[in-house]
């Protein structure tokens, strides 16, 4: 059975590093992961342990005794279950083994909860000892260090993710399980999305996730640099290759991420001299620096972005068709603000306690204001929105506190005012004397079916009430929030 290692934890290389064994096992009682020091000590084989029950997994022939007999007669999880222990995470219990090679193990469980509290999975850690006698006398220093293990792996989580990285839509779900499934795997990446999408960010976390995140990760913004200087930037250059030159010449970026990541911002920006040539490296791996005679072999994985589509910037030959074949051997879209708005309360709030940690001060927005801010089209997505919460923030005047939209100076109002908003019905395009488009008669049929219940219009098409509401506002109709209770909710009727 292939060897599988839970998604959400994602720090398979990191378990491997250590030097003691690590077992995974999930809410059914299956073992799904273990790391390499685990196999060393044991003698067997992700083949012989993934997807094993725990009971299974105490009655195989390598394992000749154990001090736990529920371990045999009833699954580990059921037997952790009896035990109390996962009533009281912070309490570990403890086993020992003889294996058939002759190795004395250790092991201690630690349990992991869910946000509801429910267990999720149990950790098994496990150390050799020469002496079953003395093994008790180690079990302090195990426990120690397993503690140290998991502050070790939260930190190491928290500086992965980042409060930047704040999701809770399944789109943006979808989008960072490809990215950690793509980034454990070699080959190229293309990411593409508006400007202020989070671009940068994802790149980063592809690095950080994939197997070279120990060696440099290096950002090139083609748009920034001098077309005259591109190739001495990107490639390097030898003493005297040109005027300026720095004595005894100079690495070029790529040469600089030797064995980790190139990531490539704006590369529908770069010359289409140096794409051609960005093509042999891509295809050589290697770099000749300029002035030298002698080529550089590289091992290096390339990320590059655009905010374009990239089929336009194929179609005004912007970007080469061979250049983006090579560079797209995975894609990843990342979507606008605008389709996520069910976001955007959770990235007010880590805006706003960045702002908060910066500052000193203890601010919160009125969820009124919050929701206010939800219905705004954010052209310049998640970091216009930043500067947008930013303003709000430092334009109310306080240092603690709820901030409400009457509370906000009068110049920042025009800010908060989406183009959208109902104050706009009077240009809007039902206002005009043009006739009105098939897209805006459905809306105002759906509308009228369900009594402008805005939250009766959610449930029929499946979206966000946001998603409606814009919708609603744009041509001019007239909505109301009725109480969940009073909801109509008729057969939904979709667009011809």
């Amino acid at each position: 059975m292939a060897e599988h290692f839970p998604d959400e934890l994602a720090l398979a290389p990191f378990m491997n590093a250590l030097d003691v064994g690590v077992i995974i096992i999930d809410q059914t009682g299956t073992m799904v992961w273990a790391n390499d020091k685990l196999y060393q000590l044991t003698d067997l084989t992700p083949a012989q342990l993934v997807g094993l029950k725990t009971k299974e997994m105490a009655k195989l022939p390598a394992i000749q005794a154990s001090v736990n007999p529920q371990w045999v007669q009833d699954s580990f999880w059921e037997a952790a279950r009896e035990s109390g222990c996962i009533a009281d995470s912070t309490q570990p219990r403890y086993g020992y083994a003889q294996m058939e090679n002759g190795v004395q193990l250790l092991s201690a469980e630690h349990y992991i909860r869910n946000e509801t509290e429910g267990l999720r999975y149990i950790v098994l850690t496990v150390q050799a000892s020469t002496d079953l006698l003395t093994a008790r006398e180690k079990i302090g220093e195990l426990e120690q260090r397993t503690a140290l293990y998991q502050e070790q792996l939260s930190a190491l989580h928290t500086r992965v993710l980042g409060q930047d990285i704040v999701y809770r839509s399944e789109s943006l779900s979808r989008v960072f399980e490809r990215a950690l499934r793509l980034a454990r795997l070699e080959g190229n990446i293309f990411l593409t999305g508006e400007t202020g999408v989070g671009k940068s960010l994802l790149a980063q976390y592809v690095h950080t996730m994939s197997p070279r995140s120990s060696a440099p990760f290096i950002h090139v913004n083609c748009a920034s640099l001098p077309a005259s200087l591109i190739e001495a930037e990107l490639f390097g250059y030898t003493e005297g290759a040109f005027t300026g030159a720095k004595r005894k010449g100079r690495r070029g970026v790529i040469e600089m991420g030797q064995g980790g990541t190139v990531f490539l911002d704006e590369i529908g920006d770069m010359p289409a001299e140096m794409q051609a040539k960005l093509l042999t490296v891509l295809e050589d791996k290697e770099i000749r620096r300029l002035g030298a005679e002698q080529t550089v072999k590289i091992d290096v994985r390339f990320l590059a972005a655009t905010n374009r589509q990239p089929e336009t910037l194929l179609q005004e030959q912007t970007l080469r068709n061979d250049l983006y074949y090579r560079l797209a051997m995975n894609r990843i879209d990342l979507p606008p603000l605008r389709e996520h708005p069910e976001d955007i309360p959770a990235l007010i709030s880590a805006t706003m306690a960045e702002f908060n940690k910066q500052n000193t001060t203890a601010l919160t927005l009125h969820p009124e204001l919050v929701e206010h801010v939800q219905t705004l089209p954010f052209p310049g997505n998640i970091r216009e929105l930043k500067n947008v919460v930013w303003q709000i923030a430092s334009e109310s005047g306080q240092t603690t506190g709820e901030i409400r939209l009457q509370m906000l100076p009068p110049e920042l109002i025009p800010t908060l005012q989406s183009p959208l908003s109902v104050s706009s019905q009077a240009t809007s395009p039902l206002a005009s004397t043009e006739p009105e488009t098939e897209e805006a008669q459905y809306w105002r049929r759906f509308c009228e079916e369900h009594q402008g219940d805005v939250y009766a219009m959610a449930d029929a098409l499946g979206v966000h009430r946001t998603t409606i509401i814009r919708k609603l506002k744009k041509y001019g109709l007239t909505y109301a929030r009725k109480p969940r209770a009073q909801r109509v909710m008729p057969k939904a009727v979709g667009p011809a």
